[in-house]
C-alpha cells in the first residue's frame, strides 16, 4: 500500500527541513516506502531541555496506537462516540510504540499527521501546544475533512476566537456559536472523502470550526476575571518539556492581562472612592454590559492577531512560531484596548472634513449616531461636551479629583508623564482637585486650551433630585442616574481671569480683527481688543496704508496673546504682517463663515445684552439704532460695520468659552486709536521696535526703556505706565504739571509714606472684575475691602503731606479721590464679622437673609432633638454615650460611640456596628436615621443659602463699581508719578528738567546727553556724552557721516530716547535740555529683510521711507540710517539724494540722516537746512588701525574707512590692501569725471538738487504748482527756499 504512494516534495517539507538540527533529519526514504521512524530513547532522555529533544520525540507512535485502541473522549473528559477526537491527556497514556505502521481510516484524523508545522499552524493560532515534529508524513494522503477536527482541538483551551468586524456581525456570530456549541457537530457534518488537496486550511473554514469548538470555554471565561481552579490545577501529565521553549499559553496571558486591568481599575476606583461616592454611580446602569464588552474586545484582539500572523506569511501563520503569534496577539489586544472608539481612527469635524482639508475645524469632532447607542451614561455625558471642544483639554470633576479622558489623557501622559490608567474602556489621567490650577497653568503654558467641567451637584444633591423627580417622565433616565456636570469655562492664554493662572502682571490681550477692502493700498480694519482680567474692551476702526502702519503699531503696543479672525477674510499681506509681529506663543483662532455674528446679528445681540429700560424712548434720529442703555462707545461706533463685526466675533467667541456674560456685563468699553495723532507724541510700530522702547531686538524686555523706567509698585500702576510710555505727552502744560516729580525727589518721607500704603495692595483692578463676575473667593473679597480701607486712609494722609509741594498736581489728584469708607461699611454690615485668614464663607447677620435664618432655625431644632435622644439613651441604658462625626464632609455624622468594654447584649438591636477604635465602638442608630437624613438635607440647604447670600453680597459691592475703579485709577496715576521720580533719580548725574518752548516748528538742544540704558549698564565702564542740536538757529537736518562702529546709531537712538523722557515729564540724562515738543518720532534704521512679508532689504527701506515722507511734519523727529544701501551704488545714491532734498526743502522735520555716500555732503553743502556732522575718529594709516572717539562734531568725515574696519574684523591683509587700492582708484576716477563734466557743461556747475529748487520756484511763480494749504508749513517752505537761494548765490 505504501509502495504505491507517489511522493512529491512540497514547500511544507522544505519548512520541516529548516527546523532539523544535528542528527534530527527528515528521511525521504522513509516517506517513500512508508516506514515508521526508529524507536526513540527512554523517557528520561526526553526531559533534556534542548532543541534536539524538542524536535525528536515521537508522538507518531502514540497517535498510531490511540487510533485503534484508546477509548474516545470529548473535550470535557466524558465518554464520546467513536468518531470523536482523543484528548491530549488521553494520548499521554498510550504506549509509545506500534507493531507496524498503518494508514488510519480517512474518517478519523490522527494527531501525528496534524503535529507538523504546516498542518498545525491554524490550530496553533488557537492555542495548540503540540510542537513541530520530524516524523515521516505523507501530506497528500489525507483530505481536508480529516485534518480539520484535530486542527480546532485545543489541548489547554488557549485561544477562543470570535470575529467582530462590526457590532452587528459580532452579535450574529455569538448567536450562531451558541446554537452549534458542541464540538462534535463540526466533525459529524463532514464525512465525505475529497480529492487530495493542500494541507493548509482556508481562513473561512478555520473560523467556522473555531467558533463552534471554543464557545463553551469562551462563555465560561467571560464570567470571571481570574483563572479557573481547573486551569490552576493543571496536571503534570500535560506539562511537557516543550514549555521551556514556548511562551506561556494565551489563556495564562489573558488571565494576567485581566488581572492587570483589574488592578489598575481597582487602584483608580479606590482613589475615587476615597474622594467621593458618586464616581461609582456613573457607570452603574451598564456595568455588566461593560464587562462583557471588554471580554469581547479582548477575544476580538486575539482573532486579529491570527489574521496579522497569516498575512505576514503570505496568507498563513505557519511560518511564525507560537511565541511570535502570541506577541502579535498581545499587541493587537493592547491596540484594541487603547482605541475602543472607532470614530477616533478616522477623525472628522462636524462638517465631515478631515485634518488637512480646506476649512477643517479642529474644535469639533464628528460622532456617528450608532456610537451613541453603546455609550454608558458617563460616556454620553463626556462626549456631548467633547464633541464641541475637541481641541480643548477637558478636566472632568469626579469628587475630589479632576480627570482627563482619551486623547486628553494621552496628551497628559506624553507631555507631563502623568500616570495613564483605564476606566472601563476609556484611557484616563487624574489629578487632585486642589492642584487643578497648577496643571491647568502647565497645559496653558504649552499652548493648549483648558476646559473645566464641574459637578453641578453633590452626591447628596443628586439623590435629593432623583427622589424629587421619581415617577416623572424623563427624556433620558440614564442621564438622571449620574451626577450632573457642566462645562464651567474654557481657559485660553488670551482670556484668563483667575489669579492662579495669571502668571504676568501685565495685560494679556485677546484681539479680534475684521478686514474690509480688497485693494492692498486701501484697507479698512475693525479691531476689538479685550483685556479679559479687567473686562476692558477697546474698539478701533481705521483705514491703513500698504505697510499696515496703524495695525503694526497697535499690535506692538498691546502684544496680544490670542487672535480671533474669520477664515478667508484676511489678505495675504495682513497675514504676513501678523506672522512677523505676533509672538510665537500667540494662539490663532479661526472662525468658520457660519460662526461669529455679522453686522445685523451683532446689533441684535448688543440690544439683547443691554436691553432698554421701560422709560427709554429711542430717538428716531439716532443713526446707531441702539438704545441709550448700550454703552456710549458702542453707540459711537455703531455705524462702523468692520468694528461692530469684530465685536460680534469676540462676543460669539466668549460665549463658546462660557465667560461672555460676566465680562460684557461690566460695560467697560472704550474707543482706541493706536496713533492718537494730535493728542500726544506718536510712536509708531517701527519706532517702538527700532528705539527698543518696549522690547529689545531679541524680543525680551531686558535693556528696554520700559524696564529702565517702570518702577511702579502696584500691578495696576505697572499696566498704566506702559500706556504712558507708548503715548508720551505733547502739550506743554500737561508736561509741566509733572514737575511734581522734583517735589517727590525733595521729600523722601513722602515716598516712604506712599510705599507703606501701596506695598500690601493686591491687584484690585482685576479682583473688582472677578467680584462682578461672582468668581471671587471669600478671602480675596475680604482682602479687597481691607485694601480699600487702607487706600482711603492713605489718600487722606498723603494729601496732608503734599500741601507744601510747589506743584499742586498730587494734592489735586488726592483731593478728587472718592471717599470709600461709607461704601465699605455698608457692605460689611451685611455679614457677621470674621477673621480674614480663616474665612471660607460669610454668614449673613440676623435679619439680612430670611431664607438663611429659617434654615438655621431648622438645623438647631434637629440638633437639639438629637441631643435629647442622646440623653434618653444614656438614661435608659446606663452607659456613657456620645456622638461621633467624621472630620470631612457630611457623610458620617451622629454615630453613637460607646466604650469598647460595653457588651453587645447591652446595645439595642436596631444599632448596627459601623467601626471604632480600641477604646471606642461606633454604631449607626436606626431610630435616628430619619432625623439625621433631615439634618443632612438641612445642612445642604444651608450651603445653598450661603452661596446665594455670597452672590447677593457681591452684587451689593458691584453697585459701586465706578467708585472703586476711580479710586484705583487715582492710585495708579500716583504710582506712575513715583515711578518717574525713581527713574529720574536712577539715571545719575548730570540730569536736568527740560525747558519747553512753544512754537510751530520743533527743535531740540541737549548738552552732554547720555543714553539712559547704556550709561546704567554694568558692562560699560564709561559713556561719552554728546551735544545734540537740531533746528532753531541751526539746520534741522544733520547729515551724519563716519565709519561703521563709530557710534552714529547710538547718537540717533539717544536723541530719540531723550525726547521721549523729556515729554514724559521726568528728568533727562543731560546737563541742559531745551526743546519745542515733538508730535511724532519716525525711524528707518537697520538693514534687514522681512521673510514673512515677502519683502527684500531694499523694499523694506523704501516702505519705511514712504511712511516718513507721507506722515512727517515740521514738528516731527525723523531718523534715517543709511538709506539706499540695498541696491546699486548709483541707484542708492540717487534715492538717498532725492529723499534728503525732499526732507530739507518741503517736509522740514528734525532729522538725522546717516549715510556713507560722501558725495551728498558736496551736493548739499549750499543748503542752509542741512548740517554736515560726523563721528570723530583717529586713524593710524601705518597699522591700519582706528580709534573711535564716539564724539559728534561738525564737518564731513574724511572717509568711511571701510578697509580699516575690514582689517579690524580680521580680513586677510592682502585682500585689505588690494581693496584699499581699488577704493582710492575709484574715488579718484569719479572725482575727475565730475570735474571734467563741470568744465564742459555749464548746467553741471549747479547741483541737480539746486536746479530742482529753482524749477520749483519757477513753477510756483507761473502757477503750475501751489503751496501747501497749512499756513505754518507754507510759511516754513518759503522761508527755507529764500535762505537756500541766498546761500547758493553767496556760495
Amino acid at each position: 500500500m505504501f509502495a504505491c504512494v507517489d511522493y512529491r516534495p512540497n514547500k511544507y517539507q522544505c519548512v520541516l527541513s529548516r527546523f532539523c538540527i544535528g542528527s534530527v533529519r527528515i528521511s525521504t526514504t522513509q516517506h517513500r516506502v512508508g516506514m515508521a521512524p526508529q524507536p526513540k530513547a527512554s523517557s528520561e532522555s526526553l526531559k533534556q531541555k534542548s532543541l534536539k529533544s524538542f524536535f525528536s520525540k515521537g508522538p507518531a507512535k502514540e497517535a498510531a496506537k490511540s487510533t485503534h485502541n484508546s477509548p474516545k473522549t470529548n473535550a470535557i473528559g466524558k465518554a464520546a462516540p467513536s468518531n470523536s477526537v482523543p484528548t491530549a491527556s488521553k494520548r499521554k497514556d498510550i504506549p509509545s510504540s506500534s507493531p507496524e505502521p498503518k494508514t488510519p481510516d480517512s474518517k478519523y484524523p490522527n494527531a501525528r499527521y496534524l503535529s507538523s508545522p504546516p498542518a498545525a499552524s491554524p490550530a496553533s493560532s488557537l492555542g495548540m501546544t503540540t510542537p513541530p515534529t520530524s516524523d515521516a508524513i505523507d501530506v497528500d494522503m489525507y483530505s481536508q475533512e480529516e485534518e480539520e477536527p484535530r486542527s480546532i482541538k485545543s489541548t489547554h483551551g488557549k485561544r477562543k476566537v470570535v470575529i467582530e468586524d462590526s457590532d452587528e456581525e459580532a452579535s450574529k456570530q455569538r448567536k450562531s456559536s451558541h446554537r452549534n456549541s458542541s464540538p462534535l457537530n463540526a466533525i459529524q457534518n463532514k464525512h465525505a472523502k475529497k480529492p487530495r488537496i493542500s494541507m493548509v486550511l482556508s481562513d473561512d473554514e478555520d473560523e467556522d470550526r473555531e467558533i463552534s469548538t471554543s464557545v463553551t470555554s469562551f462563555t465560561q471565561r467571560f464570567t470571571r476575571y481570574k483563572k479557573s481552579p481547573k486551569k490552576k490545577a493543571r496536571s503534570k501529565a500535560s506539562e511537557t518539556e516543550d514549555d521551556d521553549f514556548i511562551a506561556p499559553s494565551d489563556s495564562d496571558v489573558e488571565v494576567k492581562s485581566t488581572k492587570s486591568f483589574s488592578s489598575r481599575s481597582s487602584a483608580s476606583s479606590h482613589r475615587s472612592r476615597a474622594s467621593s461616592e458618586e464616581e461609582s454611580e456613573d457607570d452603574k446602569p451598564k456595568k455588566s454590559k461593560s464587562k462583557s464588552t471588554r471580554a469581547l474586545k479582548q477575544t476580538s484582539a486575539k482573532e486579529k492577531a491570527t489574521r496579522v500572523a497569516e498575512s505576514a506569511s503570505g496568507g498563513s501563520s505557519m511560518f511564525l512560531t507560537k511565541a511570535e503569534q502570541r506577541e502579535i496577539g498581545k499587541k493587537e489586544e493592547k491596540k484594541a484596548a487603547e482605541s475602543p472608539y472607532s470614530f477616533l481612527a478616522d477623525i472628522k469635524d462636524k462638517d465631515g472634513r478631515r485634518p488637512g482639508e480646506p476649512n477643517y475645524d479642529p474644535r469639533t469632532i464628528f460622532i456617528p449616531k450608532s456610537a451613541w447607542k453603546d455609550f454608558t451614561p458617563f460616556e454620553t455625558q463626556f462626549w456631548e461636551i467633547k464633541q464641541n471642544h475637541y481641541d480643548t483639554i477637558l478636566f472632568f470633576q469626579k469628587g475630589k479629583f479632576f480627570e482627563l479622558y482619551e486623547d486628553d489623557a494621552r496628551v497628559g501622559h506624553q507631555v507631563f508623564d502623568l500616570k495613564l490608567t483605564s476606566r472601563v474602556k476609556m484611557s484616563m489621567v487624574g489629578v487632585p482637585e486642589m492642584s487643578f490650577n497648577f496643571w491647568a497653568a502647565k497645559f496653558l503654558g504649552k499652548g493648549y486650551k483648558v476646559g473645566r467641567v464641574e459637578q453641578a451637584e453633590t452626591a447628596l444633591g443628586a439623590e435629593m433630585r432623583m427622589a424629587a423627580t421619581k415617577g416623572k417622565a424623563s427624556e433620558d433616565k440614564s442621564k438622571d442616574k449620574i451626577v450632573r456636570r457642566e462645562l464651567n469655562k474654557v481657559y485660553t492664554n488670551g482670556t484668563l481671569v483667575d489669579p492662579e493662572l495669571l502668571t504676568d502682571e501685565q495685560a494679556g490681550h485677546c484681539i479680534s480683527i475684521c478686514e474690509e477692502g480688497s485693494e492692498p493700498s486701501n484697507n479698512k480694519f475693525g479691531i476689538c481688543v479685550l483685556e479679559c482680567s479687567t473686562s476692558q474692551f477697546n474698539l478701533s476702526s481705521f483705514e491703513d496704508d500698504v505697510c499696515r502702519t496703524k495695525l503694526e503699531t497697535l499690535l506692538r503696543q498691546i502684544r496680544p496673546k490670542e487672535l480671533v479672525y474669520k477664515k478667508g477674510t484676511l489678505s495675504v499681506a495682513t497675514q504676513r504682517l501678523l506672522k512677523s509681529i505676533l509672538p510665537p506663543a500667540c494662539l490663532w483662532t479661526g472662525l468658520r463663515s457660519v460662526e461669529g455674528f455679522n453686522y445685523e446679528a451683532t446689533l441684535q445681540e448688543i440690544k439683547a445684552l443691554f436691553p432698554p429700560e421701560e422709560d427709554d424712548n429711542m430717538d428716531d434720529t439716532d443713526e446707531s439704532l441702539l438704545p441709550s442703555s448700550v454703552p456710549d462707545c458702542i453707540r459711537e461706533m455703531g455705524g462702523d460695520q468692520s468694528a461692530i463685526e469684530a465685536l460680534g466675533s469676540m462676543i460669539w467667541y466668549l460665549r463658546q468659552l462660557n465667560i461672555d456674560k460676566d465680562i460684557l456685563s461690566m460695560k467697560n468699553f472704550n474707543v482706541y486709536d493706536p496713533m492718537k495723532r494730535g493728542r500726544g507724541l506718536t510712536l509708531d510700530g517701527q519706532t517702538l521696535a527700532h528705539i527698543e522702547i518696549l522690547l529689545n531686538n531679541e524680543g525680551t524686555e531686558d535693556g528696554s526703556l520700559l524696564t529702565l523706567l517702570r518702577r511702579c509698585i502696584t500691578p495696576f500702576g505697572k499696566r498704566l505706565f506702559r500706556i504712558w510710555l507708548c503715548m508720551p505727552l505733547s502739550d506743554i502744560s500737561a508736561i509741566n504739571a509733572r514737575k511734581v516729580v522734583q517735589d517727590i525727589l525733595k521729600h523722601p518721607t513722602f515716598e516712604a509714606s506712599f510705599t507703606g500704603v501701596a506695598k500690601g495692595l493686591p491687584d484690585l483692578e482685576r479682583i473688582v472684575s472677578r467680584i462682578h463676575a461672582k468668581n471671587c473667593r471669600i478671602k480675596d473679597f475680604l482682602k479687597v475691602l481691607s485694601a480699600f480701607k487702607t487706600m482711603n486712609k492713605g489718600f487722606s494722609k498723603l494729601a496732608d503731606e503734599s500741601e507744601d509741594f510747589d506743584s499742586k498736581t498730587i494734592l489735586g489728584l488726592l483731593r478728587n479721590a472718592p471717599d470709600l469708607l461709607p461704601n465699605i461699611k455698608n457692605v460689611q454690615s451685611m455679614y457677621e464679622p470674621t477673621e480674614e485668614k480663616e474665612a471660607d464663607e460669610l454668614v449673613p447677620q440676623k435679619g439680612k437673609d430670611a431664607r438663611y435664618d429659617e434654615i438655621v432655625a431648622e438645623i438647631e431644632e434637629l440638633e437639639e432633638g438629637l441631643e435629647d435622644h442622646l440623653k434618653k439613651f444614656q438614661k435608659s441604658l446606663g452607659i456613657k454615650l456620645e456622638y461621633w462625626h467624621s472630620h470631612v464632609g457630611n457623610k458620617e455624622i451622629y454615630l453613637m460611640e460607646t466604650p469598647a468594654s460595653v457588651k453587645k447584649e447591652k446595645v439595642p438591636k436596631d444599632w448596627s456596628k459601623s467601626g471604632g477604635t480600641k477604646a471606642k465602638t461606633r454604631y449607626v442608630v436606626g431610630s435616628l436615621q430619619k432625623t439625621v437624613r433631615q439634618l443632612k438635607e438641612a445642612r445642604e440647604n444651608r450651603n445653598t443659602a450661603i452661596k446665594a447670600f455670597k452672590f447677593r453680597l457681591f452684587e451689593e459691592f458691584d453697585t459701586d463699581r465706578v467708585l472703586w475703579l476711580r479710586a484705583i485709577r487715582v492710585f495708579a496715576e500716583l504710582d506712575c508719578l513715583f515711578s518717574l521720580a525713581k527713574s529720574s533719580a536712577a539715571i545719575g548725574e548730570p540730569s536736568c528738567r527740560p525747558e519747553f518752548v512753544e512754537g510751530d516748528a520743533a527743535f531740540v538742544d541737549f548738552e552732554q546727553l547720555r543714553h539712559p540704558t547704556l550709561c546704567l549698564s554694568t558692562n560699560l565702564k564709561s559713556f561719552i556724552p554728546n551735544d545734540v542740536k537740531l533746528g532753531g538757529d541751526e539746520g534741522k537736518i544733520a547729515l551724519l557721516t563716519g565709519p561703521n562702529m563709530a557710534g552714529k546709531s547710538t547718537v540717533m537712538r539717544m536723541t530719540a530716547v531723550g525726547v521721549i523722557m523729556a515729554q514724559l515729564g521726568m528728568l533727562v540724562p543731560a546737563a541742559r535740555a531745551k526743546l519745542c515738543p515733538v508730535d511724532s518720532i519716525i525711524t528707518r534704521m537697520g538693514a534687514y529683510d522681512n521673510m514673512f512679508s515677502n519683502a527684500s532689504t531694499f523694499k523694506v527701506e523704501l516702505d519705511e521711507c514712504c511712511k516718513i515722507l507721507r506722515d512727517a511734519t515740521p514738528k516731527s523727529l525723523v531718523i534715517l540710517d543709511e538709506l539706499g544701501r540695498g541696491t546699486s551704488t548709483f541707484d542708492g545714491m540717487a534715492i538717498a539724494a532725492a529723499v534728503l532734498h525732499q526732507l530739507a526743502t518741503h517736509t522740514l522735520p528734525l532729522s538725522f540722516f546717516a549715510t556713507h555716500y560722501s558725495s551728498l555732503t558736496d551736493d548739499f553743502a549750499y543748503h542752509p537746512n542741512i548740517r554736515n556732522m560726523h563721528m570723530s575718529t583717529i586713524v593710524d594709516e601705518e597699522k591700519r588701525d582706528l580709534v573711535f572717539m564716539f564724539k559728534l562734531v561738525e564737518g564731513v568725515a574724511e572717509s568711511s574707512f571701510g578697509t580699516h574696519v575690514a582689517n579690524l574684523a580680521g580680513v586677510p591683509l592682502p585682500v585689505v590692501e588690494r581693496a584699499d587700492v581699488i577704493s582710492k582708484t575709484f574715488a579718484q576716477q569719479f572725482k575727475e569725471k565730475l570735474q571734467t563734466k563741470k568744465k564742459h557743461d555749464a548746467s553741471s556747475r549747479l547741483p541737480l538738487v539746486a536746479q530742482a529748487d529753482f524749477t520749483y520756484l519757477f513753477k510756483l511763480a507761473t502757477g503750475q504748482l501751489e503751496l501747501p494749504e497749512n499756513p505754518v508749513r507754507r510759511q516754513e517752505i518759503l522761508n527755507r527756499l529764500k535762505e537756500t537761494v541766498q546761500r547758493y548765490l553767496h556760495h
